[in-house]
């Protein structure tokens, strides 16, 4: 299995019978009711001891487990042709992909524990027009997966010689270090999500550190009234700080798991990127399959003067769209730039996605008029029509949304804009941070042009470009402006001789 042998079928070393086994439990707890319920029967059904039941059903249920296992890899094969790859797999109902290599868009690699102290990986495939990775080869060593991705990155070398490309030695273009991965940590959102459920869980134990406080005050001979306000609001902002001090160190430690010892190359046609502590992580991308390019920054980012960067390639559904990302998780303003002039190279890349770039037009203001409308006006009159007719005159504190309304309409006007040369356009947008999306002219695959009633008495109109990976969309800009873009986008669609994908 170190070399992939042309028209052949090969079986994957015995050990994916591990893989496979993953695969069924995580199955089960996908679907615990579904996959529980005819062993539940069995156990009610069965007359004796509980003790006996529970172990004749787990016992049961790990042969039916392990005997899935060892069939599934009975049942797998692959054949590695001069131009695709055959997968068959199926106990049961039989499958077959057939993977043409101009459809990979990644060679990834996936390395577990287990499967390190034994030298395999798990090798899977990114293909243009699917929402996953459509095919997968578990537990294979890591010679056949470097040469399996040098014969199906030939054909790219190839194309590069007929361009009069010569073909470069991979290098390096960023390393993450410790520091990095604190940054990561702290910027996590998932943290973020959780700090917001702080604020109940603290009314909820209000009542139990007051009583507390009561209690300790009396114990100690405290008359009523004394130091009550103080201690108690010690004592929670004590429990506050060590929630926070825990949820931090989670996600610190989070990011060391997922990508201590990131690394990012440039191989070639083909950005590759490693890391992980306990499980190896290696994923590739095509630079002529890229999509979309997007710069993120949030809140605590813009506090740390770094951002995520990814490219999106080509999707099918809405499932499982993070599959086909590849992300770079913390750059500075300027490796992002210098990253984003090599990838969208030669044609493109010259423009700036920094989304403090004073090089952004804004939107019309009267983008900033309709969120008003939609966003404050409208929820809050109708709220306050309901609440007064329970509350009485009450009920006019709905009104008070309108201020927080206008002030975050403001702000997302502030920061929506765009920018575009004869080979792409950044779109540029956020609340609290920022997001900016690049993407090049010849990836379109349709473009639309609105306008609402509004929009059309003031000559403004909305323009939406829509690529395999998504859709970009340019608000509130000048009629003639966007029909002038739209002609123009079109144009090069149909004058590229490049693919879209």
């Amino acid at each position: 299995m170190n070399t992939p042998d042309s028209g052949t079928w090969q079986r994957t070393s015995p050990y994916a019978i591990l893989f496979f086994l993953g695969r069924i439990l995580r199955l089960i707890a996908k679907n615990a009711w579904q996959s529980f319920a005819p062993l539940f029967a069995l156990l009610v059904a069965y007359q004796g001891d509980l003790v006996n039941k529970l172990i004749l059903g787990g016992t049961l249920l790990a042969v039916i487990i392990s005997v899935g296992a060892v069939l599934s890899w009975l049942f797998f094969a692959y054949q590695v042709r001069d131009d695709s790859i055959l997968i068959r797999s199926g106990v049961v109902k039989k499958k077959q992909l057939d993977i043409r290599f101009e459809r990979i868009q990644g060679v990834n690699t996936e390395q577990n524990p287990v499967y390190r102290l034994l030298r395999l990986v798990t090798v899977t495939f990114d293909t243009a027009g699917s929402s996953a990775s459509e095919g997968m080869l578990p537990a294979v060593t890591r010679g056949f997966a470097h040469a399996l991705r040098e014969k199906i990155g030939a054909r790219d070398v190839e194309l590069a010689a007929q361009e009069g490309q010569p073909a470069a030695a991979p290098r390096r273009l960023l390393q993450l270090d410790w520091r990095d991965m604190i940054r990561i940590g702290l910027a996590d959102r998932r943290a973020l999500i959780i700090f917001a459920f702080l604020g109940p869980l603290m009314d909820q134990m209000d009542g139990k550190i007051a009583q507390f406080v009561e209690t300790s005050l009396a114990s100690n001979n405290f008359g009523p009234g004394q130091l009550d306000v103080g201690a108690g609001a010690a004592i929670a902002a004590t429990i506050f700080f060590a929630i926070v001090v825990v949820l931090v160190f989670f996600s610190i430690a989070a990011a060391f798991l997922r990508y201590h010892n990131f690394a990012l190359f440039l191989d070639g046609r083909t950005l590759r990127s490693t890391g992980g502590l306990l499980t190896h992580h290696e994923h590739a991308m095509d630079l002529q399959k890229i999509q979309t390019l997007r710069l993120q920054q949030g809140l605590v980012q813009s506090w740390l003067g770094c951002f995520t960067m990814s490219a999106k390639q080509a999707i099918s559904g809405r499932k499982q769209r993070r599959s086909k990302t590849f992300t770079v998780p913390v750059v500075t303003a300027g490796q992002s730039e210098q990253l984003r002039n090599l990838i969208l190279a030669p044609l493109a890349g010259h423009l700036s996605q920094d989304p403090r770039s004073t090089s952004f037009q804004p939107v019309s203001r009267y983008y900033l008029r309709t969120r008003i409308l939609y966003l404050g006006v409208l929820p809050a009159v109708l709220l306050a029509s309901i609440l007064i007719a329970f509350e009485g005159m009450a009920g006019l504190a709905a009104l008070l949304w309108l201020p927080l309304a206008m002030l975050v309409s403001w702000r997302s006007w502030q920061r929506t804009g765009y920018l575009h040369d004869d080979e792409e356009l950044v779109r540029r947008s956020g609340l609290l941070g920022f997001r900016t999306v690049s993407l090049l002219f010849r990836k379109v695959q349709r473009v639309t042009l609105t306008q609402s009633r509004f929009q059309r008495r003031k000559d403004l109109a909305s323009l939406r470009l829509y690529m395999a990976s998504g859709s970009v969309r340019v608000p509130y800009i000048n009629y003639a402006t966007a029909r002038q873009l739209r002609d123009y986008i079109l144009f090069r669609v149909e004058s590229s001789q490049q693919s879209w994908h």
